[in-house]
């Protein structure tokens, strides 16, 4: 029945891309990053499994047109991820976008590959001060997924392929809500793909067009929200109320090659929970819902503006933004002091602009805040 299927839907006379539904299980092992996961719960239990099971829809330009031949084996798609977790985490749902490519050929049917996953995870039990008071790692009900895979791909036949490999999963909710330890699982993964249209015969890749390096600009706006946290020796406290974070970076980027960008970047930002005094302390679930705890402090010591350098790793439809920066003002602050690190993926929507989803830290532990804008190629 799939074969009469796809002949109907996709007529491989016509189509310029190769379509594929894939299938995928992959067990983990659990990160005891937080007490709650080694054992401070209700359950006196330790967390250490995982399973997930995937389904994607996946298209990739035929092999034998000049996007195949610059960007070797990438295709791109969307998915459904099915987790299954201890009870006090829940077993929630993920709807993701995601992207892949060739790292190296080793035969004409065996080759190494690379696949990210990027999304929304819905259906959590999260920390609640009544219901789940000790689920510090996940404090809302949906947060971001983030997983990378790296496997082994073997062409079986014309329609069917079989890999296996390791995984490794993120989960967080960007500090839009507090208590956001955040979830990492570490696994592997095994899958079946179905191919509608591929050809029969593995056709040689089109010449690679010459290409001239040359400077671009990038220029992006964004904004966000944020709960603000400390933790302080074994308990957490918070500051009252939710902050907003607007911004924008300008980025010059020179263009080595087809893939890589690399250039500075100019990074300027307003952040609302930045410097706030406590005259209190918040306990972690309190009834408090107003401000009158907090010192509040001159809006001037709440902007940042920093420098940074970025790489790009660039592909159809996707761009991986990178950097690390240093503010250059308010640096005796105690939240603009240090370094901090910015990822981003921008999401090709017209020929000149592009949706941006990122996030930022500081001195690579530190949760900071999303970075949800939108950008222009000048």
């Amino acid at each position: 029945m799939v074969p009469a299927i796809a002949a109907t839907a996709i007529s491989e006379e016509d189509s310029t891309a190769v379509h594929r539904i894939e299938v995928e299980m992959a067990p983990g092992i659990i990160l005891h990053t937080n007490r709650f996961l080694r054992g401070n719960n209700s359950e006196s239990r330790t967390m250490n499994h995982s399973m997930v099971a995937k389904v994607k829809y996946i298209f990739a330009p035929f092999e034998g047109s000049e996007q195949a031949a610059v960007y070797k084996g990438v295709y791109q798609g969307g998915g459904l991820a099915f987790h299954d977790f201890n009870p006090q985490l829940g077993s929630p749902i993920s709807v993701y976008i995601l992207q892949g490519a060739t790292i190296k050929s080793l035969s004409d049917r065996l080759s190494l590959n690379y696949e990210w996953d990027f999304g929304l995870t819905c259906g959590w039990r999260p920390y609640d001060k009544d219901k789940n008071p000790d689920n510090h790692v996940i404090g809302s009900k949906v947060t971001a997924y983030m997983d990378a895979e790296v496997y082994m791909r073997w062409i079986i036949s014309r329609h069917w392929d079989l890999s296996v490999g390791a995984t490794f999963t993120h989960y967080s909710n960007g500090n839009t809500s507090i208590p956001n330890a955040g979830l990492n699982v570490a696994g592997a993964k095994a899958s079946v793909a179905y191919y509608l249209n591929r050809r029969p015969e593995r056709p040689s890749y089109a010449a690679v067009p010459p290409f001239k390096r040359h400077w671009v600009w990038d220029l992006t706006l964004y904004g966000a929200w944020k709960r603000r946290g400390y933790e302080l020796g074994e308990e957490s406290y918070i500051l009252p109320g939710t902050y907003g974070v607007v911004g924008f970076n300008m980025n010059p980027l020179y263009r080595l090659s087809p893939r890589f960008n690399v250039g500075p970047s100019l990074d300027a930002y307003y952040d609302g929970s930045s410097n706030l005094e406590l005259d209190g302390i918040v306990p972690l679930g309190s009834d408090i819902s107003d401000d009158d705890m907090v010192t509040r402090t001159t809006r001037t010591r709440q902007m940042g503006l920093g420098l940074s350098a970025r790489a790009e790793f660039v592909m159809p439809y996707f761009t991986i933004n990178f950097g690390i920066g240093h503010n250059l003002v308010n640096l005796n602050t105690r939240d603009m002091d240090g370094f901090y690190e910015i990822l981003a993926l921008k999401v090709g929507l017209m020929r000149k602009a592009y949706l941006h989803i990122g996030y930022s830290l500081y001195d690579f532990r530190r949760p900071n805040n999303l970075m949800l804008g939108l950008g222009v190629h000048l």
